[in-house]
């Protein structure tokens, strides 16, 4: 039997999954029934694993503000610091999806602690 589950589909990488496909496949799995199961358990999930945001998506101020939790006074300094693209014409600023999500591409950090079956003690 497949070795994927349904968690695994949810917490894994495409990459991961291809490594998963391959291994199957040393144990005589023929592509057809890999798939077949992949589509299997995709259908079974009550939440999409994929999520495709529109990459030509635009937010003004007050949207990308709500989207981030954030005053405009650090959204200013986001600009101003170069730490989020954007596109200017007049008064008013336009952010695109790329943006975003290449400003949170470079705050983001891995998570250090692997070892998730270790529980904080006190």
């Amino acid at each position: 039997m497949m070795m994927i589950t349904e968690a695994s589909v949810k917490c894994r990488t495409s990459k991961q999954l291809i490594k998963q496909i391959k291994m199957n496949k040393n144990n005589k799995q023929s592509d057809r029934e890999i798939l077949e199961e992949i589509l299997k358990i995709l259908r079974n999930l009550t939440v999409s694993p994929i999520v495709v945001q529109d990459p030509m998506k635009l937010y003004n101020n007050k949207e990308l503000m709500e989207l981030l939790g954030v005053k405009d006074r650090y959204l200013k300094k986001l600009r101003d610091n170069g730490y989020l693209g954007y596109s200017r014409e007049g008064d008013k600023y336009w952010y695109t999806q790329k943006d975003v999500d290449c400003f949170l591409r470079s705050f983001h950090y891995e998570p250090f602690n692997r070892d998730r079956n270790k529980l904080w003690t006190l």
